[in-house]
């Protein structure tokens, strides 16, 4: 019996620390860029850990692409976009670990 208590309290103390414990969220080596907009896109950046990545040619309007992020620590990055009729947009704290998709709407 005492055994049996002692292995219960084993498993229970086991899965309570298993349950605990912080999960590292899933490196994000891309994100997907979409357009919506009836504009062009003309440069779009986006920062990560002190780097900085962009779009190599412009983004038609309805447009996707995919852009490779720099080797990242966490998931926090900031996305800067210019557009054809001299708009812009920004992001200054996207969390690309729950969210891998950067939408520009009108």
């Amino acid at each position: 019996m005492t055994i049996r208590i002692a292995t219960a309290a084993a498993l229970l103390l086991a899965a309570t620390a298993a349950m605990a414990a912080p999960t590292k969220p899933n490196p994000v080596s891309a994100v997907l860029i979409t357009n919506a907009r009836e504009v062009t896109v003309t440069d779009i950046s986006v920062e990560a850990d002190g780097q900085t990545v962009r779009l190599a040619k412009p983004l038609a309007p309805k447009g996707k692409a995919t852009l490779k992020l720099p080797r990242m620590s966490g998931c926090i990055v900031a996305v800067a976009a210019t557009f054809e009729d001299e708009s812009t947009a920004e992001l200054p704290e996207l969390d690309v670990c729950k969210d891998r998709t950067v939408r520009f709407t009108d």
